[in-house]
């Protein structure tokens, strides 16, 4: 099985439709994923069914207009892959939401990319882990 891991050390402020970055690429077997370290894209370069998860912790910013609604969203080449997101509603200023998404996709050609990408406003994200495999 093919698979890719990364995730950030140091905790990432990201702006509205922006994409989370990992700073670190942790582990890759086969050739199938990449990752250039300090960016956000994955690269996929074999057609096929692939399985992607992400964790982390999301918090407002310290003089965010409460509530504020955080979206987190996997993106394949730009497009939304509906059935793949995770979301929060802050209410307080001191608040964090651990947050997870996975999905299951198919890539029919390729190069293709996959990010994730916040929405709702300006967040601040630690602990960030993406793993992605190839299953079929």
């Amino acid at each position: 099985m093919e698979s890719l891991t990364a995730y950030s050390t140091p905790s990432q402020q990201v702006t509205n439709d922006a994409a989370v970055i990992f700073d670190r690429t942790a582990l890759q077997n086969g050739s199938s994923i990449s990752h250039t370290d300090n960016t956000a894209q994955f690269t996929i370069s074999d057609p096929g069914t692939y399985f992607a998860t992400y964790n982390g912790t999301a918090a407002p910013l310290v003089n965010a207009q409460l509530p504020e609604t955080n979206l987190l969203q996997f993106t394949l080449n730009g497009t939304a892959l509906n059935g793949a997101a995770t979301s929060h509603i802050f209410t307080t200023a001191n608040e964090t939401s651990a947050q997870s998404a996975s999905i299951i996709f198919t890539v029919a050609s390729t190069p293709a990319t996959v990010e994730i990408i916040s929405s709702g406003g300006t967040f601040n994200y630690t602990g960030v882990t993406m793993n992605l495999f190839k299953i079929g």
